[in-house]
């Protein structure tokens, strides 16, 4: 069987939230990894209520249309987040590179990568909003929000 690397998609989503999580856990915190099921935030540890998201990178069309600008995140119709639910956002930029080992022995399927080169960038929930257009993300449908990577490496907390 031949499985294409898109269909790793939610895989990619759950490693986001891991190496946030770990990295939590790497700086003294207690994180507890609720994942995309809980609406608001991926993780709790101690205040922090934080959302995980995986960066895409832009495609060669949005460089040349916004220079400086090499990744992007979802975020339909640049929504809010609420900030009784959510205090941080963090975004993951996972390695380019990132490949998948398959493991089915009839039974139980076992998949394995390498994250260890993932990037975090953390920012208040504040900030975020401020970046978003809910009313042109709703009348324009936008499903991204597309980053300067200047700004981006500014938040890089590992």
């Amino acid at each position: 069987m031949q499985i294409e690397n898109s269909a790793f998609g939610p895989i990619r989503s759950f490693m986001g939230e891991y190496v946030v999580a770990a990295w939590r856990e790497s700086q003294g915190g207690s994180p507890v990894l609720f994942g995309g099921r809980k609406a608001g935030h991926d993780i709790i540890d101690q205040d922090m209520l934080i959302d995980a998201k995986v960066l895409v990178p832009t495609t060669a069309s949005e460089r040349r249309a916004w220079p400086g600008h090499d990744w992007k995140v979802a975020r339909d119709r640049h929504a809010h987040f609420d900030p009784e639910k959510t205090t941080h956002i963090a975004l993951v930029a996972l390695p380019e590179d990132m490949s998948f080992e398959l493991v089915d022995d009839g039974g139980r399927i076992s998949i394995s990568t390498n994250c260890k080169e993932a990037a975090i960038y953390l920012i208040g929930v504040g900030e975020f909003n401020n970046m978003l257009d809910p009313e042109a993300g709703a009348a324009e449908r936008w499903r991204y929000l597309i980053l300067e990577t200047t700004w981006l490496h500014q938040n890089r907390v590992q």
